[in-house]
């Protein structure tokens, strides 16, 4: 799924809440890539809210017409279980891209968080503070601006360097399959597994909603030790058959 494929996707994700689903999904399975348990991840966000197919429709309108910041407001008074802000902003991102005419909704998470607290000083909180992202949205389109080039090109530049910089996250480009364990599809997991998995991703979210104090290197130590541990997880689900 590339980032083509998934802004259209969600070119008609403002039509309703069939074509919101469709395009949540798109956006979700660009975000997990090679992670195993999105679909279950992503199951849940769907089913365990009510009426979450509308609230994804009215966001996608609302990213549309009043741009990201008010769509982002709008999904942090209408939460969505297990929705936490970097996949939100990922699908906020794909609606306004398909054709959207407000600001921009520019994805926010641990890898963008982390490459401006190393390179700026500035510390970004993961927890729907309003204040946060409409800054961070604002700061990017006009630093877009100075560099003559799309806010969405400039937050991918960031994700790009800090990618390049951790050879342990999934996105990392090396020959070796051994960087990310193969899909594990939900029904191979174990209740035992997926429990393990639900725990590291709340603990995970939790840490993201602390502020920056500490080194920014204490943020990067802590995402790699949850991905580790992540891994170890899903590969131990390939050798219990």
């Amino acid at each position: 799924m590339s980032r083509d494929g998934a802004a259209k996707a969600c070119s008609e994700a403002h039509l309703g809440s069939e074509a919101a689903v469709r395009g949540f999904l798109a956006a979700m399975i660009w975000g997990y890539g090679r992670i195993g348990y999105g679909p279950y991840r992503t199951s849940h966000v769907l089913t365990e809210t009510h009426g979450a197919a509308g609230i994804l429709a009215e966001a996608a309108i609302r990213v549309r017409n009043q741009g990201g910041p008010a769509a982002f407001d709008f999904l942090a008074q209408h939460r969505l279980h297990g929705l936490g802000v970097a996949f939100a902003t990922k699908y906020l991102f794909f609606c306004t891209s398909a054709a959207g005419d407000g600001p921009p909704a520019l994805i926010l998470d641990r890898l963008v968080r982390g490459w401006l607290a190393r390179n700026t000083g500035w510390s970004l909180r993961l927890d729907w503070h309003i204040a946060d992202y409409r800054d961070y949205v604002e700061t990017v389109a006009v630093w877009a601006s100075e560099l003559n080039c799309a806010p969405s090109d400039l937050e991918y530049l960031m994700f790009g360097s800090a990618v390049s910089s951790d050879p342990t996250s999934q996105w990392f480009e090396m020959p070796s399959a051994a960087i990310e364990p193969r899909a594990t599809s939900p029904s191979s997991l174990s209740t035992e597994e997926m429990a393990v998995l639900e725990a590291l991703h709340d603990a995970a979210d939790a840490f993201s909603a602390l502020p920056l104090s500490a080194p920014s290197a204490d943020a990067d130590d802590f995402d790699r030790g949850i991905r580790q541990l992540r891994r170890i997880v899903l590969a131990r689900s390939h050798t219990t058959f």
